[in-house]
């Protein structure tokens, strides 16, 4: 009997992933909920991934796939359910198009956010943990193959990796680094802006920051960080999705050096003008089990209109990398 337990979030998903090898045809199938293993909580803290393996009651990848055309910062809301396995030295796999048809009125190809790309290999560095980024080919007009040929090269990976003792040590890893590489490349030189911060990020001077912004510095913002990145998120309402994946995909590129969140050579603040204190906390909660709760996992400071807000530390990461209470 299979010693391995597919964890999904939904049960075509597992399905999905079951068939990709051989080795996973007698495995478990169990769904993701709070009765799941304390290990698979873990990973799911930030958010839900949509395949956790096991290997006996030890997670051994992460899966997330999506068929959407990848426009905006939609790709990057799905990083916050990689980079807790990361953190936690559990390789990832992300399978995504990247380039998709976007169908309406103006349709056209939309290429995978190159920001997606290197912040998932930013992931992998700081965390000498492989996070890998299969591409979901297309046809030549660019709509999303779905005749099983699409799951060729995540199923030799998988194979590969379940033969080679979950280990993603394995060829067919390193053919889905150089089909990524030439996917990004392709994306780059189409949009050479990708190099730099999007216009809603801004790398500031930590002191002009602290200037201009009433209630800094504090909690874990640092004025010994020279530089500040700011991310300003122009909504009105109570929004999760994408800005709170986002926000760990900018940390990891503009911040982060180790696999905490203390681990920065720059402060993170996330800028809300639109929103003042009383209503961001009646949209924006601390509450464990819901999406809001990710509002206090990253950042090292939320400036509103009329208050910044600093003191996370009772909603902080232990040194694990848990957050606390957070289902």
């Amino acid at each position: 009997m299979s010693d391995y337990t597919i964890v999904h979030d939904a049960i075509q998903e597992a399905d999905w992933f079951q068939q990709l090898a051989d080795e996973l045809a007698g495995a478990a199938i169990s769904r993701l909920d709070d009765d799941a293993p304390e290990a698979v909580l873990e990973i799911a803290s930030y958010d839900r991934p949509d395949i956790i393996l096991l290997d006996g009651d030890e997670p051994v990848l992460v899966v997330e796939k999506t068929g959407h055309v990848p426009t905006g910062k939609n790709p990057m809301q799905r990083v916050a359910r990689l980079v807790k396995a990361a953190e936690l030295g559990v390789p990832g796999v992300f399978f995504v198009p990247y380039a998709a048809k976007k169908h309406g009125e103006n349709a056209s190809k939309t290429n995978l956010n190159y920001r997606a790309i290197q912040a998932l290999r930013r992931i992998e560095a700081v965390n000498d943990t492989p996070m890998l980024i299969p591409p979901w080919p297309t046809d030549d007009d660019y709509e999303l193959v779905h005749d099983g040929s699409e799951d060729e090269l995540i199923g030799r990976f998988v194979t590969q990796f379940l033969r080679n003792g979950c280990d993603a040590d394995v060829p067919a890893a390193e053919e889905t680094r150089e089909q990524s590489e030439r996917g990004a490349e392709r994306i780059l030189s189409e949009y050479a802006p990708y190099e730099q911060p999007p216009n809603s990020v801004a790398i500031e001077r930590t002191d002009d920051v602290v200037a201009r912004d009433d209630g800094l510095p504090g909690g874990s913002f640092r004025t010994d960080r020279a530089e500040t990145v700011v991310c300003d998120f122009g909504f009105r309402t109570r929004r999760t999705d994408p800005y709170i994946g986002a926000q760990f995909a900018y940390d990891y590129l503009y911040c982060r050096t180790g696999p905490s969140v203390s681990d920065r050579d720059r402060n993170l603040v996330l800028h809300m003008p639109k929103l003042d204190r009383e209503t961001w906390f009646d949209y924006h909660p601390y509450k464990p089990g819901n999406k809001t709760a990710l509002w206090y996992a990253c950042a090292d400071a939320l400036v509103l209109s009329d208050d910044a807000l600093t003191d996370f530390d009772q909603f902080r990461q232990r040194d694990e990398g848990r957050l606390d209470q957070y289902r």
